[in-house]
C-alpha cells in the first residue's frame, strides 16, 4: 500500500490488505462496502426458510400445533399402545409397546419430576410383566424380552433385590399398576406435568 508521498509502506500486522474487511482478534469478518446511491434496506429474516424451519414464524391460535419432541412423541406412542390394547388386548406386543413408550417418557422426565417419572416405570413395569404373561415361551418377542429385561434391572438395581424377587416385585407392580397403564385413567398429562 502507497502512502501520501507515493512510497510503498509496509502493511502493519493487525491490517487487511481488503478495505471491506475488518479484523478483530485475528478473524476477518466482512464489512459490507456500500455503493454511493444505493439504498440500504433491512434483510428479510424470513427469506429462504422452509416453513416451519428455523427463524420462520411461529404458528399461533386455535390452527396451531403442538410442539413436538421426545416427550410429546413418547407420550403420543403411549396413547397409541393404550388405544390398541383397547381394541385387541390379546396381543402381547401392544403391552410391550405401551411399556417401552411409558420407560422412555420416564427416563426422558427422570430429572424435572422423579416422582411422576417412578410411577411411569411402575406403570411400565406392569405392561411388560402383562406382555410377558400374555406370551408363550416359544412366541415371546425381543421386544416383550427387552422391556422385562431392561425393567426387571431397574428394579434390582433400585431396590437391591435378587431375581427373584425382582419378580415377586414385578407380580405385585403388575397388580397395582397395571390398570392404569392400560385405562389411562390416570392421565399422562397429570404424571408428566405436560400437555
Amino acid at each position: 500500500m502507497k502512502n501520501r508521498n507515493g512510497k510503498k509502506e509496509k502493511m502493519p500486522a493487525n491490517r487487511s490488505k481488503n478495505p471491506g474487511s475488518s479484523l478483530t482478534a485475528g478473524v476477518a469478518t466482512a464489512v459490507p462496502a456500500t455503493r454511493p446511491g444505493t439504498p440500504t434496506r433491512a434483510a428479510n429474516p424470513f427469506a429462504g426458510t422452509k416453513p416451519g424451519g428455523p427463524g420462520a414464524p411461529k404458528a399461533t391460535g386455535l390452527g396451531a400445533k403442538a410442539p413436538t419432541g421426545p416427550a410429546t412423541d413418547h407420550t403420543e406412542g403411549a396413547r397409541l399402545a393404550q388405544e390398541a390394547i383397547r381394541k385387541d388386548p390379546s396381543v402381547p406386543e401392544n403391552y410391550a409397546a405401551l411399556a417401552g413408550a411409558l420407560r422412555m417418557l420416564a427416563q426422558f422426565l427422570r430429572t424435572r419430576n422423579p416422582e411422576g417419572a417412578d410411577n411411569l416405570v411402575n406403570m411400565a413395569c406392569a405392561a411388560a410383566w402383562e406382555a410377558k404373561r400374555r406370551s408363550t415361551p416359544a412366541l415371546i418377542s425381543g421386544r416383550t424380552k427387552q422391556e422385562v429385561k431392561i425393567l426387571s434391572a431397574w428394579l434390582r438395581t433400585k431396590n437391591h433385590l435378587t431375581p427373584e424377587a425382582s419378580d415377586n416385585m414385578m407380580e405385585k407392580i403388575h397388580s397395582e399398576y397395571l390398570s392404569k397403564a392400560i385405562d389411562g385413567s390416570t392421565p399422562l398429562p397429570l404424571i408428566t406435568g405436560m400437555p
